[in-house]
């Protein structure tokens, strides 16, 4: 655990340093909340926060595990990182905790953008600043989800640059949640909320109507989207046992 946490500040360190992916990430944080705003006039605006929350969890982990997976191996620092005495299992979960950290500062500066706009706009009669802790507690099972899937896509990647179009095109799985699940609602229950993406979307959703989702709902939600995050976390330590992987090969 301590090599863990070692590879976590190394990582953290160097993300902090690279001002313009953290910009890049950061837009995605106030762009959606603004268009809330500058929509408050609008009945269905509070509909639209819940795609940018759950996309912003996605956007704020693809940098960061871009750069320490694919960009590793272009630097060719990979191979050096793992003949330290420091096991795979470590180095990866430092890695993961690294982006898991980046995920969720963009989550709250998302929700931190909302509360503002909440407190400039008629927005706020509608939408209750306490209805914000409800959306961090219903979105933090993406943050996970979110570091462990990219982490688990840039490892198959050669370069930074093939890691990218990996990830947009996974982008697309929380882009595509958030805005068909509003447009063709399913009705929230058990099944719904073990969904990972549908169940947040639903969830989120209910919120920005002014509605609290069930407690158990949550709870199989954290649940599902764990397992799912530990299911490709497990997968990409065991990929990087393998030479293939590590040399680019």
């Amino acid at each position: 655990m301590n090599a863990a946490w070692i590879v976590f500040r190394k990582e953290v360190r160097d993300a902090l340093r690279d001002t313009r992916s953290l910009f890049s990430a950061a837009t995605f944080c106030w762009l959606g909340p603004l268009l809330v705003g500058l929509l408050w006039r609008f009945p269905a605006a509070p509909a639209l926060l819940p795609a940018f929350v759950m996309i912003t969890a996605f956007t704020g982990a693809m940098n960061i595990a871009n750069d320490i997976t694919a960009g590793e191996r272009e630097r060719g620092s990979l191979e050096p990182l793992l003949l330290n005495p420091v096991s795979p299992a470590d180095l990866i979960f430092g890695k993961f905790l690294a982006t898991c950290a980046l995920s969720l500062g963009c989550v709250l500066l998302t929700l931190l953008c909302t509360l503002l706009v909440l407190a400039t706009t008629p927005l706020g009669a509608r939408l209750h600043p306490p209805a914000l802790l409800w959306m961090l507690a219903v979105t933090l099972p993406l943050v996970p989800l979110a570091a462990a899937t990219d982490l688990l896509i840039c490892t198959f990647a050669q370069t930074p640059k093939e890691g990218a179009s990996h990830l947009s095109i996974a982008l697309l799985a929380p882009m595509l949640t958030g805005i068909l699940a509003e447009f063709f609602p399913v009705r929230l229950g058990r099944l719904v909320a073990a969904t990972p993406l549908l169940g947040q979307q639903r969830m989120l959703s209910a919120l920005a109507g002014g509605q609290t989702p069930d407690f158990g709902w949550l709870l199989l939600s954290w649940a599902s989207s764990g397992l799912m995050a530990a299911i490709a976390l497990g997968a990409t330590s065991r990929l990087l046992g393998s030479e293939k992987v590590i040399f680019g090969r």
